[in-house]
């Protein structure tokens, strides 16, 4: 096989001690409406994709420059993200973020190591600030098609594809790489 695009998802790989939903609600003051709505979908009450619509309410009103201002004060990276990324790019290997976290967090992950592209869930942010609104959730749309969207962007088909991930939303990209 000869390596030539690797996806990797976000949350729970390349993010170690949260996911970045909870760090947004973090940062609204709403763990504990958070860990409610988990509680909900770990019992099975709500699916995970119903979960992160419910989630993504809670930062109703923080403000898009707190992300990236409290980033690294709250969110651990698994070590030498930016050593792997860099070996990619010296070997022309495209790098792909992928992940049904929010983009305002995974853009800040592709403007910090390069990688080359970064496709996320789109949560409405008005004036500066989150609505509470998901304009489109990836988990809907499915990582599988973002992967199949890649291949023909940077012309590299799956079986050069290596995918990296940890989560039920990551299986069909197993699959298809």
């Amino acid at each position: 096989m000869n390596i030539r695009a690797v996806c990797f998802d976000m949350d729970g790989t390349l993010i170690r001690n949260t996911d970045s939903v909870r760090y947004l609600c973090g940062l609204n003051d709403n763990i504990g409406q958070l860990e409610d709505i988990e509680r909900l979908e770990n019992e099975q009450q709500i699916t995970w994709i119903e979960a992160d619509y419910r989630k993504v309410e809670l930062i109703r009103g923080l403000e898009i420059d707190r992300v990236e201002y409290r980033f690294d004060e709250n969110v651990e990276l698994i070590n030498n993200i930016g050593t792997v990324l860099t070996y990619l790019r010296e070997n022309q290997i495209r790098a792909a973020l992928v992940t049904a976290g929010p983009g305002q967090v995974a853009d800040i992950l592709k403007m910090r190591y390069g990688f080359d592209d970064a496709r996320a869930s789109t949560y409405e942010v008005k004036n500066g600030r989150f609505t509470g609104k998901v304009l489109t959730h990836l988990g809907n749309i499915g990582k599988h098609n973002v992967v199949e969207e890649l291949c023909r962007k940077y012309g590299v088909g799956p079986d050069n594809w290596v995918a990296i991930g940890n989560s039920e939303s990551d299986i069909e990209v197993f699959e298809m790489c």
